[in-house]
């Protein structure tokens, strides 16, 4: 018995240690838009993937709206559900992972909401199939864009398929990368968006690792 709780606080305090120096880059990014450090670097990297061919602005915006919450949802919901019922020992690190996805989307609309943070201008807005979002109701552009939730919800997902369906981790891993590329490139968001989202899941991430390993099968 005190062994088991010797290890269990042991791995709560590798968490919180494994989650905090995240947690303090990610207030001082929030820092660093509030005094506008990050506007030059910003518009460096969009400038950088501005001018384009246009095949490549049309390959981002279907790659990047693969990452909308109306098609990545339905689908962690089926992967979800199967595991459910296959892996019962496994549910409830399941629950923790959707709950993780569901309160992090809602602290990043929050924060758009209440940062003063703009996304990025029209001269940086290359996206072709911009007006087409009636095929994509619960996407919507919001005056502010830090941090990305495109690039929150994609990262998570790759730590669900690693853990669950790892012969796909290399091929999400490149979803991944080519979303968080395009939604700079298209001008959904600033790079620095990215990087807070970045940051967001590496917050979470030693919480979910963590919470998996309290519930792994003996």
């Amino acid at each position: 018995m005190n062994g088991s709780v010797a290890i269990g606080s042991l791995r709560l305090r590798r968490a919180i240690f494994s989650s905090l120096p995240f947690l303090f880059l990610f207030l001082g990014m929030i820092l660093l838009l509030l005094s506008h450090r990050t506007v030059l670097p910003d518009r460096a990297i969009s400038e950088a993937l501005s001018g384009l061919p246009a095949p490549f602005y049309y390959f981002w915006s279907i790659v990047c709206r693969s990452g909308n919450v109306e098609v990545e949802v339905p689908l962690l919901l089926v992967a979800g559900g199967f595991l459910w019922r296959r892996r019962g020992e496994e549910r409830p690190v399941l629950l923790f992972f959707f709950a993780a996805l569901f309160l992090g989307t809602l602290f990043e609309h929050l924060l758009k909401m209440n940062l003063p943070r703009y996304a990025p201008t029209e001269e940086f807005q290359h996206d072709p199939l911009n007006g087409w979002e009636i095929f994509f109701p619960a996407h919507f552009h919001v005056v502010s864009s830090f941090p990305s939730g495109h690039s929150f919800r994609v990262l998570l997902i790759l730590f669900f398929v690693d853990r669950y369906y790892p012969r796909l981790r290399f091929a999400v891993l490149a979803w991944a990368l080519m979303i968080m590329a395009g939604v700079v490139a298209l001008g959904w968001h600033w790079s620095s968006d990215v990087v807070g989202s970045v940051l967001l899941v590496l917050i979470l991430r030693p919480w979910i690792d963590y919470f998996a390993s309290r519930h792994q099968k003996k």
